[in-house]
């Protein structure tokens, strides 16, 4: 269910980079900065997700194989996937830089990033709606967290 963070990010982020630039109400414009902030932050909620993942992946094919141990030289496997995938987990990292977390400009770019890397999944409707409430809670949480620990007006 986590894995509908990307989706909402790619929809999300052109909305809230025109309404903070564009609106002409300064309280809009404002709670739509802070809601860039927390969806990038998600991002690396998701990017830890991510990093779960590929450490199980790991797992998985050492235990599948455990006679080769430390002598299987990974650096062998090195390709274009392999490095957009390692984009893909490093890139939200960055967000923990608040100058980059309040960027439009790197919010635009890791959404472009993002644009041509992501298929859209195969759910059923109440799956999708499943996501999108683990995605408003996810939201609701950082949001908060933010407002209690006053990240947001840094």
């Amino acid at each position: 269910m986590i894995a509908v963070i990307p989706f909402v990010y790619l929809w999300s982020i052109p909305a809230l980079i025109i309404v903070s630039i564009v609106w002409g109400n300064p309280i809009k414009r404002l709670y739509s900065r802070y809601a860039l902030q927390v969806i990038n932050i998600l991002m690396v909620v998701y990017a830890m997700y991510q990093i779960r993942l590929l450490i199980g992946l790991i797992q998985l094919f050492r235990s599948m194989n455990p006679s080769s141990g430390d002598q299987y030289n990974w650096f062998n496997q090195f390709g274009d996937a392999i490095v957009q995938t390692l984009i893909a987990i490093l890139l939200p990292l960055v967000f923990l830089i608040p100058w980059f977390r309040k960027s439009n400009w790197f919010s635009l770019g890791v959404m472009l990033f993002y644009l041509n890397r992501l298929t859209i999944p195969d759910w059923n409707a109440i799956e999708w709606l499943m996501a999108l409430a683990y995605f408003v809670s996810w939201f609701t949480f950082i949001y908060s967290l933010f407002w209690m620990m006053k990240w947001l007006r840094q």
